[in-house]
C-alpha cells in the first residue's frame, strides 16, 4: 500500500463524514430531506427563535414551516457532522424553565419514491417534566404522515427511543437525559433495520412495511388544529431522510450515517493500514 494510500485511510475517519452529510449514496439517491437545524439557516443564532421557515439543504427544498417558538441552541452532538453549530430545543414541556412549545411541520409528506428509506436524527432527551398529564413520555421526534394508522418516525416512548411504524414499534436505545444519540430506521427490499448510536440493534423481514406517504411530516410535534400532540422535550438536530434505490446502493450501513467515526475506530483503521503497509513491503 503506498504511503498516500495509508494518510488517506487514517484522514478519512475525519474528512469523510464532511462530505457525505449531503446526499450520500449519490449514484443510489432519489429523493429526500436533509434538516439542519440551523446551520442551513440565515441568520441563525443561539438562543434565537428558529426561523420560520427552517430550510432542507437538500435539492427538492422541502422546508419545514414552524409553528409556536423553538430556539436554536449551541448544543450539538459530539459525533455529529463536522461544521456543525447549531441544534433546535424544543422545550414542549419545559426544559427546566419556560416553555416556549413549538414543532416544524410540512402538509406533504416527504416522498418515498423507491423500494429503500433510511430516517435518521441526533436526539437529546431532556428533563422530565413532573407536571406533564402524561406518566409516560410519548414524544414525536421526526415522523412521516399520522402516527395513529400509518407512515413511520422516530419516537421518545417511556425511557426509550423507538423506531415507529404505524402502532408497531421498536426499541433502539436508551433515552437518557442530557446525551446526545444518533437513531436511524431503514428500510430497504423488504427488511427492516434499525440502529442506535450507528450500532445494528435489529433486523427483521418480518416488522410491518412503511405505508405509502399520503400527508404531512412532523418535528418535535404532531400539529392538530390549534393544539399539538406528542409535544417532545429536547434537543433535535442533522435530520435526515434518504428514499434510494437499494439495487443501486447495496447494503445502507452506518457509515452511511450522519456520524463522526469514534477515535477509537480510527486507531483500529490506521493500525490496519499500517499492518497492510508493513505486510506489502515485506512482500517487496
Amino acid at each position: 500500500m503506498p504511503r498516500y494510500r495509508l494518510y488517506f485511510a487514517i484522514v478519512s475517519c475525519v474528512v469523510l463524514p464532511c462530505l457525505t452529510a449531503g446526499e450520500c449514496l449519490a449514484s443510489a439517491f432519489v429523493r429526500g430531506a436533509y434538516y439542519q437545524l440551523g446551520d442551513a439557516d440565515p441568520g441563525a443564532a443561539a438562543g434565537a427563535v428558529g426561523n420560520d421557515q427552517t430550510l432542507d439543504s437538500f435539492a427538492d427544498g422541502l422546508h419545514l414551516d414552524r409553528s409556536g417558538s423553538p430556539h436554536y441552541s449551541s448544543n450539538v452532538p459530539p459525533l455529529g457532522p463536522f461544521g456543525n453549530k447549531l441544534s433546535m430545543a424544543f422545550a414542549n414541556e419545559g426544559l427546566g424553565g419556560p416553555a416556549f412549545p413549538g414543532l416544524y411541520a410540512r402538509t406533504a409528506a416527504l416522498p418515498m419514491v423507491e423500494q429503500g428509506l433510511a430516517l435518521e436524527a441526533w436526539a437529546m432527551a431532556g428533563p422530565t417534566n413532573l407536571d406533564s398529564p402524561d406518566s409516560i413520555r410519548n414524544e414525536m421526534l421526526a415522523y412521516n404522515v399520522n402516527p395513529a394508522d400509518s407512515g413511520f418516525g422516530l419516537f421518545l416512548h417511556a425511557d426509550n427511543y423507538v423506531a415507529r411504524v404505524g402502532p408497531f414499534e421498536k426499541v433502539l436505545g436508551p433515552a437518557d437525559v442530557g446525551a446526545w444519540h444518533h437513531l436511524a430506521y431503514v428500510y430497504s427490499l423488504g427488511t427492516s433495520s434499525y440502529y442506535y448510536d450507528g450500532r445494528l440493534v435489529a433486523e427483521s423481514t418480518k416488522d410491518p412495511a412503511p405505508a405509502a406517504p399520503t400527508a404531512g411530516f412532523s418535528l418535535g410535534g404532531q400539529p392538530s388544529g390549534d393544539a399539538m400532540l406528542f409535544p417532545y422535550n429536547g434537543w433535535l438536530d442533522e435530520v435526515r431522510y434518504q428514499s434510494f434505490n437499494p439495487m443501486s446502493a447495496g447494503a445502507f450501513n452506518p457509515t452511511s450515517f450522519l456520524i463522526v467515526p469514534e477515535p477509537a475506530a480510527c486507531a483500529i483503521l490506521a493500525a490496519a493500514a499500517a499492518v497492510a503497509l508493513l505486510r506489502r513491503r515485506r512482500a517487496a
